[in-house]
């Protein structure tokens, strides 16, 4: 995928037990007005570039819900979290945003990517 066609806004999971991506996690993305609601599955490289529908970036709050009781189920592994909410701050003209997750059953990180 190039630079232009991935949404304004990415995310790549992966998981530190296996050492390898989290691929088919769902994601929901929730814009700063609450009122767009977008899914994606993590694809094959643990990674999500677009989104359910094409959407415009505004500056506010945004949130990632990362589903992660679901994944590890399907994995025959229990998880200390149902859900993981990334709530941040998109400012227009800041460039693209990529906030990546490095999760494990009992715990995760997040930074802002590039």
């Amino acid at each position: 995928m190039t630079e232009q066609t991935r949404a304004a806004i990415t995310t790549h999971i992966l998981d530190l037990d296996s050492g390898f991506p989290a691929v088919g996690l769902e994601v929901n993305l929730l814009s700063p007005d609450g009122k767009l609601k977008l899914l994606a599955t993590s694809d094959s490289n643990g990674r999500i570039e677009q989104w359910s529908q094409e959407f415009a970036l505004q500056s506010g709050q945004w949130q990632l819900i990362f589903l992660v009781e679901h994944w590890f189920k399907s994995k025959n592994k229990s998880s200390f979290f149902n859900d993981i909410h990334i709530a941040f701050r998109a400012e227009l003209g800041q460039g693209h945003y990529h906030v990546p997750l490095l999760l494990n059953a009992y715990g995760y990180s997040t930074y802002r990517g590039s």
